[in-house]
Protein backbone atom coordinates (compact mmCIF):
# COMPACT_ATOMS: atom_id res chain seq x y z
CA UNK A 1 0.00 0.00 0.00
CA UNK A 2 1.30 3.46 -0.85
CA UNK A 3 2.51 5.63 2.07
CA UNK A 4 0.02 8.42 1.39
CA UNK A 5 -2.82 5.91 1.60
CA UNK A 6 -1.62 4.72 5.00
CA UNK A 7 -1.31 8.30 6.21
CA UNK A 8 -4.79 9.23 5.00
CA UNK A 9 -6.29 6.08 6.51
CA UNK A 10 -4.65 6.73 9.88
CA UNK A 11 -5.92 10.31 9.88
CA UNK A 12 -9.45 9.16 9.06
CA UNK A 13 -9.47 6.51 11.79
CA UNK A 14 -8.26 9.00 14.40
CA UNK A 15 -10.71 11.77 13.53
CA UNK A 16 -13.85 10.34 12.01
CA UNK A 17 -15.52 9.56 15.29
CA UNK A 18 -15.32 13.11 16.65
CA UNK A 19 -18.10 15.58 15.97
CA UNK A 20 -16.54 19.02 16.57
CA UNK A 21 -17.22 21.45 13.69
CA UNK A 22 -13.52 21.88 12.92
CA UNK A 23 -12.87 18.16 12.79
CA UNK A 24 -16.07 17.55 10.84
CA UNK A 25 -14.86 20.06 8.26
CA UNK A 26 -11.47 18.34 8.07
CA UNK A 27 -13.14 14.96 7.70
CA UNK A 28 -15.29 16.30 4.89
CA UNK A 29 -12.17 17.66 3.21
CA UNK A 30 -10.37 14.31 3.44
CA UNK A 31 -13.47 12.51 2.15
CA UNK A 32 -13.68 14.89 -0.82
CA UNK A 33 -10.00 14.26 -1.54
CA UNK A 34 -10.50 10.49 -1.25
CA UNK A 35 -13.51 10.64 -3.59
CA UNK A 36 -11.40 12.47 -6.15
CA UNK A 37 -8.68 9.82 -5.91
CA UNK A 38 -11.26 7.06 -6.41
CA UNK A 39 -12.80 8.76 -9.44
CA UNK A 40 -9.40 9.32 -11.00
CA UNK A 41 -8.48 5.67 -10.41
CA UNK A 42 -11.69 4.45 -12.05
CA UNK A 43 -11.25 6.81 -14.98
CA UNK A 44 -7.66 5.73 -15.51
CA UNK A 45 -8.48 2.01 -15.44
CA UNK A 46 -11.60 2.47 -17.61
CA UNK A 47 -10.37 5.12 -20.09
CA UNK A 48 -13.12 4.53 -22.64
CA UNK A 49 -15.80 5.10 -20.01
CA UNK A 50 -13.96 8.29 -19.05
CA UNK A 51 -14.17 9.46 -22.67
CA UNK A 52 -17.90 8.72 -22.76
CA UNK A 53 -18.40 10.81 -19.63
CA UNK A 54 -16.48 13.76 -21.08
CA UNK A 55 -13.14 13.28 -19.32
CA UNK A 56 -10.37 13.35 -21.92
CA UNK A 57 -7.20 12.78 -19.92
CA UNK A 58 -7.05 9.15 -21.08
CA UNK A 59 -8.34 9.43 -24.65
CA UNK A 60 -5.14 7.90 -25.99
CA UNK A 61 -5.53 4.60 -24.13
CA UNK A 62 -7.62 1.43 -24.02
CA UNK A 63 -8.16 -0.59 -20.85
CA UNK A 64 -5.34 -2.88 -19.77
CA UNK A 65 -6.68 -6.26 -18.61
CA UNK A 66 -3.30 -7.92 -18.21
CA UNK A 67 -3.00 -9.97 -14.97
CA UNK A 68 -0.59 -7.44 -13.49
CA UNK A 69 -2.84 -4.45 -14.21
CA UNK A 70 -5.94 -6.23 -12.93
CA UNK A 71 -4.18 -7.24 -9.71
CA UNK A 72 -2.98 -3.68 -9.13
CA UNK A 73 -6.50 -2.38 -9.65
CA UNK A 74 -8.00 -4.98 -7.31
CA UNK A 75 -5.46 -4.00 -4.65
CA UNK A 76 -6.27 -0.33 -5.04
CA UNK A 77 -10.00 -0.98 -4.85
CA UNK A 78 -9.53 -3.12 -1.74
CA UNK A 79 -7.57 -0.27 -0.17
CA UNK A 80 -10.36 2.16 -1.01
CA UNK A 81 -12.93 -0.15 0.59
CA UNK A 82 -10.95 -0.03 3.84
CA UNK A 83 -10.61 3.74 3.72
CA UNK A 84 -14.30 4.21 3.01
CA UNK A 85 -15.21 1.84 5.84
CA UNK A 86 -13.72 4.34 8.28
CA UNK A 87 -16.52 6.76 7.36
CA UNK A 88 -19.35 4.34 8.14
CA UNK A 89 -20.36 6.21 11.32
CA UNK A 90 -19.53 9.73 10.17
CA UNK A 91 -22.39 12.24 10.48
CA UNK A 92 -22.67 13.35 6.86
CA UNK A 93 -25.06 15.97 5.58
CA UNK A 94 -27.78 14.33 3.49
CA UNK A 95 -26.11 15.29 0.20
CA UNK A 96 -22.62 14.21 1.31
CA UNK A 97 -24.08 11.00 2.70
CA UNK A 98 -25.48 10.15 -0.72
CA UNK A 99 -22.11 10.91 -2.32
CA UNK A 100 -20.51 8.56 0.19
CA UNK A 101 -22.93 5.74 -0.69
CA UNK A 102 -22.40 6.33 -4.40
CA UNK A 103 -18.61 6.33 -4.34
CA UNK A 104 -18.61 3.28 -2.08
CA UNK A 105 -20.96 1.56 -4.55
CA UNK A 106 -18.66 2.46 -7.46
CA UNK A 107 -15.72 0.83 -5.68
CA UNK A 108 -17.65 -2.26 -4.55
CA UNK A 109 -19.17 -2.95 -7.97
CA UNK A 110 -15.83 -2.46 -9.74
CA UNK A 111 -14.26 -4.89 -7.27
CA UNK A 112 -17.09 -7.37 -7.87
CA UNK A 113 -16.45 -7.19 -11.62
CA UNK A 114 -12.71 -7.83 -11.29
CA UNK A 115 -12.68 -10.21 -8.34
CA UNK A 116 -15.77 -12.39 -8.71
CA UNK A 117 -17.52 -11.87 -12.04
CA UNK A 118 -14.19 -11.66 -13.90
CA UNK A 119 -15.63 -10.59 -17.25
CA UNK A 120 -12.09 -10.17 -18.54
CA UNK A 121 -11.64 -13.96 -18.27
CA UNK A 122 -14.96 -15.14 -19.70
CA UNK A 123 -16.32 -12.48 -22.07
CA UNK A 124 -14.59 -11.96 -25.43
CA UNK A 125 -17.20 -9.27 -26.10
CA UNK A 126 -15.59 -7.12 -23.42
CA UNK A 127 -12.54 -6.67 -25.64
CA UNK A 128 -14.55 -6.07 -28.80
CA UNK A 129 -16.56 -3.37 -27.06
CA UNK A 130 -13.37 -1.75 -25.76
CA UNK A 131 -11.90 -1.53 -29.26
CA UNK A 132 -15.09 -0.27 -30.87
CA UNK A 133 -16.27 2.14 -28.17
CA UNK A 134 -12.79 3.55 -27.73
CA UNK A 135 -12.87 4.91 -31.29
CA UNK A 136 -16.65 5.39 -31.52
CA UNK A 137 -16.84 7.88 -28.63
CA UNK A 138 -13.93 9.88 -30.02
CA UNK A 139 -15.57 10.08 -33.44
CA UNK A 140 -18.78 11.32 -31.81
CA UNK A 141 -17.16 13.76 -29.42
CA UNK A 142 -17.22 17.48 -30.10
CA UNK A 143 -14.81 18.41 -27.32
CA UNK A 144 -12.05 19.22 -29.82
CA UNK A 145 -11.59 19.56 -33.60
CA UNK A 146 -11.20 16.28 -35.47
CA UNK A 147 -7.56 17.11 -36.14
CA UNK A 148 -6.86 16.99 -32.41
CA UNK A 149 -9.00 13.91 -31.84
CA UNK A 150 -7.15 12.16 -34.66
CA UNK A 151 -4.11 11.68 -32.44
CA UNK A 152 -6.16 9.89 -29.78
CA UNK A 153 -8.07 7.82 -32.34
CA UNK A 154 -4.85 6.56 -33.90
CA UNK A 155 -3.30 5.95 -30.47
CA UNK A 156 -6.24 3.74 -29.50
CA UNK A 157 -6.17 1.91 -32.82
CA UNK A 158 -2.49 1.18 -32.23
CA UNK A 159 -3.37 -0.52 -28.94
CA UNK A 160 -5.87 -2.91 -30.52
CA UNK A 161 -3.34 -5.69 -31.34
CA UNK A 162 -2.14 -5.71 -27.72
CA UNK A 163 -5.73 -5.62 -26.48
CA UNK A 164 -6.63 -8.80 -28.39
CA UNK A 165 -3.34 -10.47 -27.49
CA UNK A 166 -4.37 -9.98 -23.86
CA UNK A 167 -7.83 -11.34 -24.67
CA UNK A 168 -6.28 -14.51 -26.10
CA UNK A 169 -4.36 -15.07 -22.88
CA UNK A 170 -7.23 -14.24 -20.54
CA UNK A 171 -10.39 -15.72 -22.02
CA UNK A 172 -10.78 -19.44 -21.42
CA UNK A 173 -13.71 -21.69 -22.38
CA UNK A 174 -16.49 -19.09 -22.83
CA UNK A 175 -20.03 -20.34 -23.48
CA UNK A 176 -21.06 -20.82 -27.10
CA UNK A 177 -23.35 -17.79 -27.02
CA UNK A 178 -20.40 -15.54 -26.13
CA UNK A 179 -18.36 -16.87 -29.03
CA UNK A 180 -21.25 -16.31 -31.43
CA UNK A 181 -21.82 -12.77 -30.18
CA UNK A 182 -18.14 -11.80 -30.28
CA UNK A 183 -17.61 -13.33 -33.72
CA UNK A 184 -20.55 -11.39 -35.12
CA UNK A 185 -19.41 -8.20 -33.37
CA UNK A 186 -15.84 -8.57 -34.66
CA UNK A 187 -17.11 -8.55 -38.24
CA UNK A 188 -18.99 -5.31 -37.56
CA UNK A 189 -15.96 -3.88 -35.74
CA UNK A 190 -13.68 -4.49 -38.71
CA UNK A 191 -16.16 -2.76 -40.99
CA UNK A 192 -16.37 0.17 -38.57
CA UNK A 193 -12.60 0.56 -38.42
CA UNK A 194 -12.43 0.53 -42.21
CA UNK A 195 -15.13 3.20 -42.41
CA UNK A 196 -13.33 5.33 -39.82
CA UNK A 197 -10.07 5.01 -41.76
CA UNK A 198 -11.84 6.05 -44.97
CA UNK A 199 -13.36 9.08 -43.27
CA UNK A 200 -10.07 10.12 -41.65
CA UNK A 201 -8.17 9.64 -44.90
CA UNK A 202 -10.64 11.89 -46.67
CA UNK A 203 -10.18 14.57 -43.99
CA UNK A 204 -6.39 14.19 -43.71
CA UNK A 205 -5.07 12.95 -47.07
CA UNK A 206 -1.47 13.76 -46.16
CA UNK A 207 -1.62 11.08 -43.46
CA UNK A 208 -3.45 8.49 -45.55
CA UNK A 209 -0.72 5.84 -45.44
CA UNK A 210 -0.34 6.14 -41.67
CA UNK A 211 -4.08 6.01 -41.03
CA UNK A 212 -4.68 3.05 -43.35
CA UNK A 213 -1.70 1.17 -41.94
CA UNK A 214 -2.77 1.56 -38.31
CA UNK A 215 -6.36 0.67 -39.14
CA UNK A 216 -5.25 -2.35 -41.17
CA UNK A 217 -3.15 -3.74 -38.31
CA UNK A 218 -6.04 -3.29 -35.91
CA UNK A 219 -8.42 -5.11 -38.25
CA UNK A 220 -5.94 -7.92 -38.72
CA UNK A 221 -5.80 -8.33 -34.94
CA UNK A 222 -9.59 -8.49 -34.84
CA UNK A 223 -9.68 -11.08 -37.60
CA UNK A 224 -6.99 -13.12 -35.88
CA UNK A 225 -9.01 -13.08 -32.66
CA UNK A 226 -12.12 -14.22 -34.55
CA UNK A 227 -10.15 -17.20 -35.91
CA UNK A 228 -8.88 -17.89 -32.40
CA UNK A 229 -12.46 -17.91 -31.07
CA UNK A 230 -13.51 -20.37 -33.76
CA UNK A 231 -11.07 -22.95 -32.46
CA UNK A 232 -11.53 -22.22 -28.77
CA UNK A 233 -12.84 -24.78 -26.31
CA UNK A 234 -16.47 -24.09 -25.39
CA UNK A 235 -17.49 -23.73 -21.77
CA UNK A 236 -20.77 -24.75 -20.09
CA UNK A 237 -23.91 -23.73 -21.96
CA UNK A 238 -25.08 -21.49 -19.10
CA UNK A 239 -21.58 -20.26 -18.25
CA UNK A 240 -22.75 -16.68 -18.74
CA UNK A 241 -24.92 -16.76 -15.59
CA UNK A 242 -23.51 -14.67 -12.75
CA UNK A 243 -25.44 -16.62 -10.13
CA UNK A 244 -28.04 -15.59 -7.57
CA UNK A 245 -25.55 -14.25 -4.99
CA UNK A 246 -23.85 -11.90 -7.44
CA UNK A 247 -27.16 -10.81 -8.97
CA UNK A 248 -28.50 -10.03 -5.50
CA UNK A 249 -25.30 -8.16 -4.68
CA UNK A 250 -25.85 -5.88 -7.67
CA UNK A 251 -29.46 -5.27 -6.68
CA UNK A 252 -28.44 -4.17 -3.19
CA UNK A 253 -25.05 -2.49 -3.83
CA UNK A 254 -25.59 -0.88 -7.24
CA UNK A 255 -29.32 -0.13 -7.16
CA UNK A 256 -29.78 -0.05 -3.35
CA UNK A 257 -32.95 -2.13 -3.65
CA UNK A 258 -34.32 -3.92 -0.61
CA UNK A 259 -35.43 -7.07 -2.43
CA UNK A 260 -33.58 -10.00 -3.98
CA UNK A 261 -33.74 -11.76 -7.34
CA UNK A 262 -36.54 -14.11 -6.22
CA UNK A 263 -38.73 -11.13 -5.34
CA UNK A 264 -37.72 -9.39 -8.56
CA UNK A 265 -38.73 -12.43 -10.58
CA UNK A 266 -42.14 -12.53 -8.91
CA UNK A 267 -42.54 -8.81 -9.60
CA UNK A 268 -41.65 -9.32 -13.25
CA UNK A 269 -44.02 -12.25 -13.67
CA UNK A 270 -46.88 -10.36 -12.01
CA UNK A 271 -46.27 -7.26 -14.11
CA UNK A 272 -46.10 -9.35 -17.27
CA UNK A 273 -49.40 -11.08 -16.52
CA UNK A 274 -51.10 -7.79 -15.65
CA UNK A 275 -49.81 -5.84 -18.65
CA UNK A 276 -50.31 -8.71 -21.08
CA UNK A 277 -53.96 -8.95 -20.05
CA UNK A 278 -54.44 -5.21 -20.52
CA UNK A 279 -52.60 -5.29 -23.85
CA UNK A 280 -54.76 -8.08 -25.24
CA UNK A 281 -57.98 -6.44 -24.06
CA UNK A 282 -57.04 -3.12 -25.62
CA UNK A 283 -55.76 -4.78 -28.80
CA UNK A 284 -59.17 -6.39 -29.28
CA UNK A 285 -60.83 -3.01 -28.67
CA UNK A 286 -58.63 -1.29 -31.28
CA UNK A 287 -59.14 -4.01 -33.87
CA UNK A 288 -62.90 -3.96 -33.35
CA UNK A 289 -63.39 -0.21 -33.42
CA UNK A 290 -60.67 1.36 -35.54
CA UNK A 291 -59.59 0.90 -39.12
CA UNK A 292 -55.91 0.39 -39.73
CA UNK A 293 -54.26 1.55 -42.91
CA UNK A 294 -52.69 4.51 -44.66
CA UNK A 295 -53.77 8.03 -43.91
CA UNK A 296 -55.71 9.54 -46.79
CA UNK A 297 -53.85 12.82 -47.26
CA UNK A 298 -52.77 14.92 -50.20
CA UNK A 299 -49.01 14.79 -50.81
CA UNK A 300 -47.70 18.09 -52.25
CA UNK A 301 -45.52 17.73 -55.32
CA UNK A 302 -42.95 20.01 -53.69
CA UNK A 303 -42.43 17.70 -50.68
CA UNK A 304 -38.83 16.47 -50.73
CA UNK A 305 -36.06 14.73 -48.82
CA UNK A 306 -34.98 17.84 -46.92
CA UNK A 307 -38.56 18.41 -45.77
CA UNK A 308 -38.43 15.04 -43.99
CA UNK A 309 -35.27 16.03 -42.11
CA UNK A 310 -36.71 19.45 -41.33
CA UNK A 311 -39.78 17.77 -39.87
CA UNK A 312 -37.67 15.73 -37.44
CA UNK A 313 -36.01 18.88 -36.08
CA UNK A 314 -39.31 20.77 -36.00
CA UNK A 315 -41.03 17.99 -34.06
CA UNK A 316 -38.26 17.96 -31.49
CA UNK A 317 -38.86 21.66 -30.90
CA UNK A 318 -42.63 21.21 -30.81
CA UNK A 319 -42.51 18.58 -28.06
CA UNK A 320 -40.25 20.85 -26.03
CA UNK A 321 -42.69 23.71 -26.57
CA UNK A 322 -45.57 21.48 -25.40
CA UNK A 323 -43.68 20.74 -22.19
CA UNK A 324 -43.14 24.42 -21.54
CA UNK A 325 -46.71 25.43 -22.33
CA UNK A 326 -48.30 22.66 -20.26
CA UNK A 327 -45.84 23.01 -17.41
CA UNK A 328 -45.27 19.26 -17.21
CA UNK A 329 -41.66 19.69 -16.17
CA UNK A 330 -39.28 22.63 -16.22
CA UNK A 331 -37.04 22.94 -19.27
CA UNK A 332 -34.15 25.26 -18.39
CA UNK A 333 -33.97 28.18 -20.82
CA UNK A 334 -30.24 27.61 -21.31
CA UNK A 335 -30.42 23.87 -21.82
CA UNK A 336 -28.13 22.60 -24.58
CA UNK A 337 -29.82 22.08 -27.94
CA UNK A 338 -30.68 18.78 -29.58
CA UNK A 339 -29.56 18.51 -33.19
CA UNK A 340 -31.30 15.95 -35.40
CA UNK A 341 -29.02 14.47 -38.05
CA UNK A 342 -28.94 11.51 -40.36
CA UNK A 343 -26.56 8.89 -39.07
CA UNK A 344 -23.34 9.61 -40.98
CA UNK A 345 -21.84 6.80 -43.12
CA UNK A 346 -18.91 6.28 -40.74
CA UNK A 347 -21.31 5.38 -37.88
CA UNK A 348 -23.96 3.38 -39.72
CA UNK A 349 -22.55 -0.01 -38.86
CA UNK A 350 -22.79 0.95 -35.16
CA UNK A 351 -26.05 2.94 -35.12
CA UNK A 352 -28.78 1.05 -36.94
CA UNK A 353 -31.90 2.78 -35.59
CA UNK A 354 -33.03 6.05 -34.03
CA UNK A 355 -30.58 6.90 -31.25
CA UNK A 356 -29.70 9.74 -28.92
CA UNK A 357 -26.06 10.50 -28.16
CA UNK A 358 -25.63 12.74 -25.12
CA UNK A 359 -22.66 14.92 -24.43
CA UNK A 360 -20.61 13.64 -21.52
CA UNK A 361 -21.58 15.41 -18.28
CA UNK A 362 -17.98 16.63 -17.87
CA UNK A 363 -17.70 17.92 -21.45
CA UNK A 364 -17.71 21.65 -22.09
CA UNK A 365 -19.57 21.18 -25.39
CA UNK A 366 -23.07 20.05 -24.42
CA UNK A 367 -25.01 19.62 -27.67
CA UNK A 368 -27.09 16.45 -27.84
CA UNK A 369 -27.15 14.56 -31.15
CA UNK A 370 -30.33 12.79 -32.23
CA UNK A 371 -29.53 10.28 -34.97
CA UNK A 372 -32.24 9.23 -37.43
CA UNK A 373 -32.10 6.62 -40.14
CA UNK A 374 -30.48 7.91 -43.32
CA UNK A 375 -32.77 8.68 -46.22
CA UNK A 376 -32.11 7.63 -49.81
CA UNK A 377 -30.73 10.45 -51.93
CA UNK A 378 -33.64 9.98 -54.28
CA UNK A 379 -37.15 9.16 -53.02
CA UNK A 380 -39.81 7.88 -55.40
CA UNK A 381 -43.44 8.98 -55.09
CA UNK A 382 -44.42 6.04 -52.87
CA UNK A 383 -41.52 6.70 -50.47
CA UNK A 384 -42.26 10.41 -50.35
CA UNK A 385 -45.93 9.68 -49.75
CA UNK A 386 -45.16 7.38 -46.82
CA UNK A 387 -42.88 9.95 -45.23
CA UNK A 388 -45.37 12.76 -45.79
CA UNK A 389 -48.09 10.75 -44.05
CA UNK A 390 -45.64 10.08 -41.21
CA UNK A 391 -45.01 13.82 -40.84
CA UNK A 392 -48.70 14.64 -41.31
CA UNK A 393 -49.72 12.44 -38.37
CA UNK A 394 -46.61 13.61 -36.46
CA UNK A 395 -45.30 10.10 -36.06
CA UNK A 396 -41.93 11.18 -34.67
CA UNK A 397 -43.42 12.34 -31.37
CA UNK A 398 -42.87 9.05 -29.59
CA UNK A 399 -39.17 8.97 -30.41
CA UNK A 400 -38.74 12.57 -29.25
CA UNK A 401 -40.49 11.82 -25.95
CA UNK A 402 -38.19 8.91 -25.11
CA UNK A 403 -34.91 10.22 -26.48
CA UNK A 404 -35.12 14.00 -26.07
CA UNK A 405 -37.99 15.78 -24.26
CA UNK A 406 -38.69 15.02 -21.50
CA UNK A 407 -36.68 11.80 -21.80
CA UNK A 408 -32.95 11.23 -22.08
CA UNK A 409 -31.78 14.64 -23.24
CA UNK A 410 -33.61 16.66 -20.60
CA UNK A 411 -32.80 14.20 -17.82
CA UNK A 412 -29.10 13.94 -18.64
CA UNK A 413 -28.71 17.66 -19.16
CA UNK A 414 -30.23 18.46 -15.77
CA UNK A 415 -28.26 15.65 -14.09
CA UNK A 416 -25.02 17.01 -15.51
CA UNK A 417 -25.58 20.33 -13.75
CA UNK A 418 -25.19 18.81 -10.30
CA UNK A 419 -22.17 20.40 -8.59
CA UNK A 420 -20.86 17.11 -7.21
CA UNK A 421 -18.34 15.28 -9.42
CA UNK A 422 -19.40 12.05 -7.73
CA UNK A 423 -22.99 12.62 -8.87
CA UNK A 424 -21.94 13.63 -12.38
CA UNK A 425 -19.94 10.39 -12.76
CA UNK A 426 -23.04 8.27 -12.15
CA UNK A 427 -25.11 6.78 -14.95
CA UNK A 428 -27.47 4.41 -13.17
CA UNK A 429 -29.79 2.84 -15.76
CA UNK A 430 -32.67 2.42 -13.33
CA UNK A 431 -32.97 6.21 -13.33
CA UNK A 432 -31.99 6.98 -16.93
CA UNK A 433 -33.99 4.22 -18.61
CA UNK A 434 -36.77 4.18 -16.03
CA UNK A 435 -37.36 7.90 -16.58
CA UNK A 436 -37.41 7.63 -20.38
CA UNK A 437 -39.96 4.80 -20.20
CA UNK A 438 -42.00 6.69 -17.60
CA UNK A 439 -42.15 9.66 -19.98
CA UNK A 440 -43.97 7.64 -22.64
CA UNK A 441 -47.06 7.28 -20.46
CA UNK A 442 -46.59 10.69 -18.84
CA UNK A 443 -46.77 12.51 -22.16
CA UNK A 444 -49.70 10.45 -23.45
CA UNK A 445 -51.71 11.33 -20.35
CA UNK A 446 -50.57 14.97 -20.59
CA UNK A 447 -52.34 15.19 -23.95
CA UNK A 448 -49.40 15.33 -26.36
CA UNK A 449 -51.31 13.18 -28.85
CA UNK A 450 -54.62 15.01 -28.44
CA UNK A 451 -57.57 12.91 -27.26
CA UNK A 452 -57.72 9.15 -27.34
CA UNK A 453 -55.15 7.76 -29.77
CA UNK A 454 -55.67 3.99 -29.72
CA UNK A 455 -52.64 3.09 -31.82
CA UNK A 456 -50.36 5.17 -29.59
CA UNK A 457 -51.70 3.74 -26.35
CA UNK A 458 -51.47 0.22 -27.76
CA UNK A 459 -47.83 0.90 -28.62
CA UNK A 460 -47.20 2.15 -25.06
CA UNK A 461 -48.76 -1.03 -23.65
CA UNK A 462 -46.75 -3.15 -26.06
CA UNK A 463 -43.56 -1.47 -24.88
CA UNK A 464 -44.45 -2.11 -21.24
CA UNK A 465 -45.23 -5.76 -21.96
CA UNK A 466 -41.85 -6.16 -23.65
CA UNK A 467 -40.03 -4.56 -20.71
CA UNK A 468 -41.89 -6.81 -18.26
CA UNK A 469 -40.77 -9.88 -20.21
CA UNK A 470 -37.19 -8.62 -20.03
CA UNK A 471 -37.33 -8.55 -16.22
CA UNK A 472 -38.15 -12.27 -16.23
CA UNK A 473 -35.50 -13.01 -18.87
CA UNK A 474 -32.84 -11.03 -17.01
CA UNK A 475 -33.35 -12.83 -13.71
CA UNK A 476 -33.81 -16.33 -15.11
CA UNK A 477 -30.78 -16.11 -17.38
CA UNK A 478 -28.41 -14.98 -14.67
CA UNK A 479 -29.69 -17.18 -11.86
CA UNK A 480 -29.39 -20.31 -13.99
CA UNK A 481 -33.10 -20.87 -14.67
CA UNK A 482 -32.88 -20.22 -18.43
CA UNK A 483 -30.36 -21.34 -21.00
CA UNK A 484 -29.87 -19.02 -23.95
CA UNK A 485 -32.06 -21.16 -26.21
CA UNK A 486 -34.77 -21.53 -23.58
CA UNK A 487 -34.87 -17.75 -23.10
CA UNK A 488 -35.08 -17.10 -26.84
CA UNK A 489 -37.94 -19.58 -27.23
CA UNK A 490 -39.75 -18.07 -24.24
CA UNK A 491 -39.41 -14.50 -25.52
CA UNK A 492 -40.62 -15.47 -28.99
CA UNK A 493 -43.64 -17.29 -27.58
CA UNK A 494 -44.49 -14.74 -24.89
CA UNK A 495 -44.27 -11.75 -27.22
CA UNK A 496 -45.79 -13.62 -30.18
CA UNK A 497 -43.01 -12.93 -32.64
CA UNK A 498 -44.52 -13.95 -35.96
CA UNK A 499 -41.94 -12.92 -38.54
CA UNK A 500 -38.41 -14.22 -38.94
CA UNK A 501 -37.18 -10.67 -38.52
CA UNK A 502 -38.86 -10.43 -35.11
CA UNK A 503 -37.50 -13.81 -34.07
CA UNK A 504 -33.99 -12.83 -35.09
CA UNK A 505 -34.37 -9.63 -33.12
CA UNK A 506 -35.08 -11.61 -29.96
CA UNK A 507 -32.16 -13.95 -30.62
CA UNK A 508 -29.87 -10.94 -30.96
CA UNK A 509 -31.22 -9.20 -27.87
CA UNK A 510 -31.02 -12.27 -25.63
CA UNK A 511 -27.32 -12.53 -26.54
CA UNK A 512 -26.94 -9.04 -25.11
CA UNK A 513 -28.89 -9.98 -22.00
CA UNK A 514 -26.34 -12.71 -21.25
CA UNK A 515 -23.55 -10.10 -21.07
CA UNK A 516 -25.28 -7.45 -18.98
CA UNK A 517 -26.99 -8.79 -15.83
CA UNK A 518 -29.54 -6.42 -14.21
CA UNK A 519 -29.40 -3.96 -17.09
CA UNK A 520 -32.63 -5.06 -18.73
CA UNK A 521 -34.83 -5.15 -15.66
CA UNK A 522 -34.07 -1.44 -15.14
CA UNK A 523 -36.56 -0.01 -17.62
CA UNK A 524 -39.83 -1.15 -16.11
CA UNK A 525 -38.60 -1.50 -12.52
CA UNK A 526 -37.27 2.05 -12.80
CA UNK A 527 -40.63 3.28 -14.09
CA UNK A 528 -42.47 1.55 -11.25
CA UNK A 529 -40.04 2.96 -8.67
CA UNK A 530 -40.64 6.49 -10.01
CA UNK A 531 -44.39 5.92 -9.73
CA UNK A 532 -44.02 4.62 -6.17
CA UNK A 533 -41.86 7.58 -5.20
CA UNK A 534 -44.29 10.06 -6.78
CA UNK A 535 -47.26 8.53 -4.96
CA UNK A 536 -45.43 8.44 -1.62
CA UNK A 537 -44.33 12.08 -1.95
CA UNK A 538 -47.89 13.03 -2.85
CA UNK A 539 -49.19 11.40 0.34
CA UNK A 540 -46.46 13.03 2.40
CA UNK A 541 -46.96 16.55 0.99
CA UNK A 542 -50.73 16.44 0.63
CA UNK A 543 -52.19 19.67 -0.73
CA UNK A 544 -48.68 21.08 -1.13
CA UNK A 545 -47.75 18.44 -3.70
CA UNK A 546 -46.87 19.70 -7.18
CA UNK A 547 -46.18 17.13 -9.87
CA UNK A 548 -44.02 19.55 -11.81
CA UNK A 549 -41.91 20.38 -8.74
CA UNK A 550 -41.60 16.66 -8.04
CA UNK A 551 -40.17 15.99 -11.51
CA UNK A 552 -37.86 18.99 -11.31
CA UNK A 553 -36.49 17.79 -7.99
CA UNK A 554 -36.21 14.19 -9.18
CA UNK A 555 -34.14 15.13 -12.24
CA UNK A 556 -31.95 17.57 -10.32
CA UNK A 557 -30.55 14.78 -8.12
CA UNK A 558 -28.54 13.29 -10.99
CA UNK A 559 -28.46 9.88 -12.68
CA UNK A 560 -28.35 8.03 -9.37
CA UNK A 561 -30.32 5.07 -7.97
CA UNK A 562 -33.94 5.89 -7.23
CA UNK A 563 -33.60 4.36 -3.77
CA UNK A 564 -31.14 7.13 -2.89
CA UNK A 565 -33.38 9.81 -4.37
CA UNK A 566 -36.08 8.60 -1.98
CA UNK A 567 -33.77 9.65 0.84
CA UNK A 568 -33.65 13.22 -0.45
CA UNK A 569 -37.44 13.31 -0.09
CA UNK A 570 -37.18 12.02 3.47
CA UNK A 571 -38.62 8.61 2.58
CA UNK A 572 -37.43 5.11 3.39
Amino acid sequence: MRPWILTTLAFIVLTVGFASPARAARNRETFTRLSGQILETLQSFYPVEATRMGIHSYDHRLADYSPKAVKQMRDRLTGFVKQLHAYRDFKFTQQDGIDYKLIRSNVEVALLDLDKLRWYEKSPQLYVDEAVDGVYYLMLSQHAPLGERLLSILARMKEVPDLFATAKRNVKAPPEVYIELATESLAAAQKFYQEVATELTREFPARADEIQGISSRAREAMNDFAVHLGGMERGPEAGFAVGKDNFDYLLSHYYFLNFDSDSLLRLGENLLAEIDSEYRRYQAYVEGNYQNGKDSVFVPASFNRQDVLDYYQWETGQVRLFLEQKGVVTVPADIAPVRVVETPPVLRSMITAVAYQPAGPFDEHQEGIFYVRPLPNELDSAQLGARYRFAHRRGFKGSVVHEAYPGHHLQMQVAGRHPSDVRKWQSNPMLTEGWALYCEELMYRAGLYGGEEPSIWLAVLGGLRYRAARIVADVKLHTGRFTYDECVDWMIKTLEAETESDRNYHRSMVRKYTCTPTRWMCYLVGKKEIERLRDDVKVKEGDQFSERKFYDRLLAEGSIPLALIRETFGLK
